[in-house]
């Protein structure tokens, strides 16, 4: 009886996780990038993750300086560019994403030998996009 609500208390705490982090990529959409860097971070000896942050134009005023960000944590974060006909992907610099609107994002888990992943994309106009895999962070940038 413990074991399982232990398992429900964590369903929980991930589905909320997951909400917020929806709605942080929510309120971002439809806005133009004003910056985006990216780095990589070390958490302990064997463990490193990427960190990207987008900063965006805020047309809606959600906040009174008129810029909103967002801070993404993710096992690997790659920026690329599809061409017209989506059949290639090239790798770019995140800085290639100034002044690009950013569209759509589309989150996923998939089964890994190590357990279950979550991966996120997020599209920008002009094929741009981001693959981040295996994320654990979502968060607004301040």
């Amino acid at each position: 009886m413990m074991d399982e609500l232990m398992e429900v208390e964590e369903w929980i705490e991930d589905e909320e996780f997951i909400e917020d982090s929806w709605m942080e990529l929510e309120k971002a959409r439809g806005e133009k990038v004003i910056k985006c860097t990216k780095k990589k971070q070390k958490a302990s000896k064997n463990n490193s993750f990427e960190e990207l942050i987008i900063i965006f134009e805020d047309t809606d005023n959600l906040d009174i300086e008129e810029t909103y960000g967002i801070k993404i944590n993710g096992k690997s974060i790659i920026a690329g560019q599809h061409d017209r006909n989506n059949t290639s992907f090239k790798e770019i610099n995140v800085k290639k994403l100034k002044g690009k609107r950013f569209l759509e994002y589309v989150a996923g888990q998939i089964e890994d030998i190590s357990g279950p992943e979550l991966n996120l994309t997020l599209a920008f106009e002009k094929g741009y996009s981001i693959e981040i895999s295996d994320y654990s962070l979502i968060e607004e940038y301040k």
